[in-house]
């Protein structure tokens, strides 16, 4: 979502997240005081909040930044595909399986593993996963080694997972694995002070991009910002400024530059 450092958040923790907000401040001192510690994390958030910048920002400020930050959509796989990304796969373990493949697990030994959207991970892939987080071993899909991999999981979700446990859709001590230290990602519509730094920063983003004149938010613009619900949190403010950028003719960003939602909305 958002790659610039902003207001009062000082130090190297979080540079590529923009904020001054308390929710904010406090996420990026959590976020300064666990990120040294091998400890598996899980980040909770909405859609859009910016969960996978939260794992670089913990990746970046640990023992591990020189080595790999490898990550992965579970909602993006089918189940076999998922199993065979993660651990790899042997010669001849299935149809297609032509040459051995590392997994994902691999690639990320001596670094961080974010798992984003780990509720959607299937169950029968779940217990193979909790054995890497208690032993650090794993086995290719269609092979009998075992492999050792010294990584890192951080894993996040906008799911409730207890509500899974409870419909037997996750195993329960997966999730306390996961869930050594829990941070939150506050919704936008939890920190509206931040959304003029935000909307600067993709504003100034896209008129650089788009080649155009624009390098400020009218004052009636940013109250109609601020006074939006955002459903899709940063990821749609990215939007919204993105496309008045598009339509923005003079040196300001106007309400009429928005979508007629916030119009609307304002009627």
């Amino acid at each position: 979502e958002s790659t610039r450092r902003g207001g009062k958040m000082g130090g190297s923790v979080g540079q590529e997240i923009i904020g001054q907000s308390p929710a904010i401040s406090q996420l990026l001192q959590d976020i300064g005081r666990v990120a040294p510690a091998p400890t598996s994390i899980l980040i909770n958030g909405e859609s859009g909040t910016g969960k996978e910048l939260v794992a670089r920002a913990l990746h970046q400020s640990s023992p591990r930044k020189a080595a790999a930050l490898v990550t992965i959509n579970c909602a993006a796989f089918a189940e076999n595909l998922l199993e065979s990304e993660l651990f790899g796969h042997e010669r001849g373990a299935f149809t297609g399986a032509i040459e051995r493949k590392r997994g994902l697990v691999e690639m990320a030994d001596g670094g961080t593993l974010f798992l984003d959207e780990v509720g959607e991970l299937p169950l029968s892939l779940q217990p193979k996963l909790l054995r890497l987080l208690q032993e650090k071993r794993f086995r290719r899909v269609g092979g009998t080694a075992e492999i050792g991999s010294d990584v890192r999981i951080v894993a996040a979700t906008h799911r409730d997972l207890q509500s899974m446990i409870a419909a037997g859709q996750f195993r329960e001590d997966l999730y306390y694995r996961l869930n050594v230290v829990s941070l939150q990602i506050p919704a936008l519509r939890e920190r509206p002070e931040d959304i003029g730094l935000l909307g600067l920063f993709f504003l100034t983003h896209y008129a650089r991009e788009l080649g155009c004149p624009v390098h400020d938010l009218s004052a009636e613009a940013l109250r109609l910002l601020q006074g939006y619900s955002w459903p899709g949190n940063v990821r749609e403010l990215q939007n919204v400024i993105e496309r008045g950028v598009l339509f923005c003719s003079g040196e300001q960003l106007l309400p009429e530059n928005l979508p007629d939602t916030f119009r609307v909305s304002d009627a």
